[in-house]
């Protein structure tokens, strides 16, 4: 039930309503009071609610809920979705994507639809029309607010809000975000123990993140700018590795089902006569095998426990070459990068990673494991649970940000302790946070609220792939017309393979390997 975060809002009543009742209702009047209540006592800073009206329902995908918009400062924008009746005494706070600067309101419809208290921000600032996305960087407030403030504020102004609206506090908090809103999930655990009750982050973007791509980039850039390793050489690449690899997990349809254990090497397709397009160079192997690698230190160990992971070649066509008319989608970040890093006139020949790239990128998480690594012990001891997931196609942030913070706590709490408190899920083929061509979503909702109410710890996952966009964290159960791709993953290190039976869609028919 209630964890000691929620402390003093059940006492913080409205219009008379009990704690400790059951869920109770909105109305028109009660939703627009709100924005006439004063909310400094519960965040800290100056609240000021902007908005607070009533949107009606719109059939069973969304209920009638009462909408807030409110700003914590300096700048901190904030949404909030309360159900007008059939609250379920949840709250999910949504992450942000990218660089943030809006907000997002799709990224919690389908908790809105289950009766959740929904709420996000744009993490302290917003992006005006041609504006720069990246200029607020230069403004170390804003950054600060960025790396952990803003979440935090957000946070115990939604909590504040669901307590004074329903006259009681909620039973359950939950964190979900990718990419940035993964950062986001592990940073409150991490910084803010009291804050959440369950925390499910996928492919967080933090630390290593833009730094091993501005490596990846790099490694196949000459001097000139130009590409070492061509489109028609990262094809060749690709199909050799499904080729060598794809049966790997019982079934040939163009997914790695565990790309850590692919044996292929770029070497077998080394030239022997001729240059030709069916064979690599030598400068184009060892390109290949510094973006699988990542980067090394001086000793010739690695800093993380990957680069890009075989099965994800097909994106280092749009990443390091570009495609559909666009230059290469690294190039931007790589720049972004070694001007704050180095300096404005900086390029890429400048950028040594031993020296500027462990860090991480300017406006990176702060990830900050403790002194004895165990930061996250407050969390821990609270009955904190985090659920942690990712494509092993993403090459946006690559599996290496999730391996980074798994691989920390296992050495901190022991291997044996972490299915305790910490199960990490990675989706084969799915890119980052969404697509590819395998399995891309999965009722997260569901399985930390069995793990967190219950005690059930998730065993394995259903994953699939739908038609539907699941950046958007698309409802569950799916409609089985949307469905094209099927298969039951288990927590890491395990991994699963068709049992050989039955239909290769149905998670029913995986096991564990």
């Amino acid at each position: 039930m209630n964890r000691i975060a929620r402390c003093f809002f059940g006492s913080l009543l409205f219009f008379g309503q009990s704690s400790g009742s059951e869920a109770q209702t909105i109305n028109t009047e009660s939703c627009k009071a709100l924005a006439a209540k004063s909310f400094e006592y519960a965040v800290g800073v100056k609240v000021t609610i902007t908005k607070a009206n009533v949107v009606p329902a719109n059939g069973v995908s969304q209920p009638a809920h009462c909408h807030i918009l409110a700003t914590v400062a300096p700048s901190n924008g904030i949404e909030i979705q309360l159900p007008l009746s059939g609250w379920n005494g949840r709250m999910l706070f949504t992450g942000c994507g990218g660089l943030c600067g809006v907000i997002r309101t799709d990224q919690g419809s389908d908790a809105l639809a289950r009766n959740y208290a929904v709420a996000t921000s744009d993490m302290g600032h917003r992006l005006g029309p041609g504006e720069d996305p990246r200029a607020w960087t230069l403004n170390e407030e804003l950054v600060e607010e960025w790396q952990h403030r803003a979440t935090h504020t957000a946070t115990l102004l939604a909590k504040a809000v669901i307590a004074t609206a329903y006259g009681r506090e909620q039973d359950y908090a939950y964190f979900r975000g990718c990419s940035t809103g993964g950062r986001q999930g592990l940073t409150e655990a991490l910084m803010y123990p009291n804050d959440y009750d369950g925390v499910i982050a996928g492919a967080p973007a933090a630390q290593m993140v833009t730094p091993n791509n501005v490596f990846a980039y790099a490694s196949n850039t000459r001097a000139d700018g130009t590409s070492i390793l061509t489109a028609d050489a990262i094809t060749l690449l690709a199909d050799a590795v499904l080729s060598a690899c794809d049966m790997d997990d019982g079934v040939k349809d163009g997914v790695l089902g565990n790309p850590g254990q692919c044996t292929f090497k770029p070497e077998t397709l080394r030239c022997e006569g001729p240059l030709t397009d069916r064979c690599l160079t030598d400068e184009q192997i060892d390109a290949a095998n510094k973006v699988y690698d990542g980067a090394r230190k001086a000793d010739g160990s690695s800093f993380y426990a990957m680069g890009y992971a075989k099965g994800s070649e097909r994106d280092w066509i749009a990443g390091f070459i570009g495609a559909n008319g666009r230059g290469p989608r690294r190039a931007g970040s790589a720049q972004f990068t070694v001007e704050r890093k180095i300096g404005p006139d900086a390029t890429l020949a400048d950028f040594d990673y031993a020296k500027h790239g462990v860090s991480g990128s300017p406006v990176g998480g702060l990830m900050d494991f403790g002194s004895d690594g165990k930061k996250l012990k407050s969390y821990i001891n609270d009955g904190g649970k985090i659920i942690l997931y990712h494509g092993w196609s993403d090459t946006d942030a690559t599996p290496a940000s999730s391996f980074f913070f798994y691989n920390a706590q296992a050495e901190a709490f022991g291997d044996d302790n972490l299915p305790d408190f910490l199960r990490m899920f990675l989706l084969p083929g799915m890119k980052h946070c969404r697509g590819g061509n395998g399995v891309n979503t999965a009722d997260y909702l569901d399985e930390i609220e069995g793990w967190v109410e219950e005690g059930d710890a998730p065993e394995s996952l259903d994953v699939y792939g739908a038609t539907e966009d699941p950046f958007n964290y698309i409802a569950h159960p799916l409609d089985p017309s949307t469905i094209v791709a099927g298969r039951k993953i288990f927590p890491y290190p395990a991994s699963s393979v068709y049992d050989g039976s039955g239909d290769v869609v149905d998670p029913q028919n995986w096991i564990k390997k």
